[in-house]
């Protein structure tokens, strides 16, 4: 079943998954999940690249990778009222597409 996502788009959400949600490590991205009862049945999706990932296109190219991450795999296998940030590793350049699909359906499911 498809979920509505949208996009976090305040720092105090970012610090409050961080600080209250759980983290789950995987090979090519973190990924924080924050449940909230009060989203009116909505999926909340943030995206984070660091410094550590590279410059500026090698960020914004990671970014792009795990928008289309969460619009394949959260919308379908994602729990609704929650929060999730995805935090980009540098091996995300390494492994193909579809083996990221593969690792964020297994750390959302």
């Amino acid at each position: 079943m498809a979920h509505q996502l949208e996009t976090i788009r305040k720092r105090a959400i970012f610090i409050m998954t961080r600080k209250k949600g759980k983290i789950l490590h995987g090979k090519t991205f973190n990924i924080q999940i924050l449940e909230n009862q009060n989203l009116n049945n909505l999926i909340y999706v943030g995206f984070t690249a660091t410094k550590r990932i590279g410059k500026a296109v090698k960020r914004n190219k990671a970014k792009r990778i795990m928008r289309e991450l969460a619009r394949k795999v959260i919308t379908k296998y994602g729990k609704i009222n929650s929060y999730y940030v995805l935090i980009a590793k540098p091996s995300i350049f390494e492994n193909s597409f579809h083996s990221q699909e593969i690792e964020l359906k297994n750390l959302v499911s």
